[in-house]
């Protein structure tokens, strides 16, 4: 299987990495892209950096040089929901811009409300930035499917209160609205685990935590794909 495995830093699998004893190779053109072999799979592991521009510039060169039977992100994220423990993997089926828009008379409107998007433009499925090209695995993985919203900026208790309420989100995301969109649009299988490390309602975090349960989870998913 050709897998492309997106991080928004190899610090955050190094762990994984050095267990496996993997030997990656700079790409020829693509400083940002590495390729090597994971157990019985050929890798090219995607190091996007932070932020939504550079996923989606990178992810974008990636998939028009070459197509995978998956993309694979993994990313950490902030809990919107109390009783989401740190170290939860969540499956992000469901991925939504939270902060691209402008506050008219103390509400939020987004470009959605503006009428400067619209649901029914390629790449939106059923309204949304919607993944429903992974059925088996969104089936038969037991991490729970969310919706995320990307921001580029953490908010106060109030601004959770109605981004969570607005988007009917479980978590954000720093880059995900640039990997679904990348994935839709060139029609490449994807999938994104997002580990929580921070809970915004309990104010709870733990990066050491989650970067373990992140590299854990890597390694297991590795062996049964």
């Amino acid at each position: 299987m050709k897998l492309l495995l997106v991080v928004p830093s190899l610090n955050d699998i190094q762990p994984f990495l050095a267990a496996e004893g993997v030997t990656l190779t700079p790409h020829a053109t693509m400083g940002y892209l590495q390729q090597g072999k994971i157990l019985h799979h050929e890798v090219d592991l995607l190091e996007t950096g932070v932020g939504i521009y550079q996923t989606t510039y990178k992810l974008t060169k990636a998939l028009s040089a070459q197509k995978y039977h998956l993309a694979l992100k993994f990313s950490l994220g902030n809990a919107y929901k109390e009783d989401t423990a740190i170290g939860t993997v969540l499956n992000i089926v469901n991925e939504k811009p939270g902060d691209l828009g402008i506050m008219i008379d103390k509400t939020w409107n987004d470009t959605y409300d503006l009428g400067l998007t619209q649901r029914e433009q390629e790449p939106h499925v059923r309204g949304g930035f919607i993944n429903m090209t992974n059925a088996y695995m969104n089936v038969f993985l037991p991490f729970k499917k969310v919706v995320g919203i990307t921001v580029n900026h953490y908010g106060d208790a109030r601004a959770v209160t109605w981004r969570r309420e607005k988007y009917k989100a479980d978590c954000e995301t720093g880059d995900g609205v640039g990997f679904a969109y990348a994935c839709l649009f060139e029609k490449q299988l994807h999938y994104h685990l997002c580990v929580i490390e921070r809970n915004l309602v309990t104010g709870q975090e733990n990066f050491n935590l989650a970067k373990q349960k992140m590299n854990e989870t890597l390694l297991d998913l590795i062996q049964k794909l």
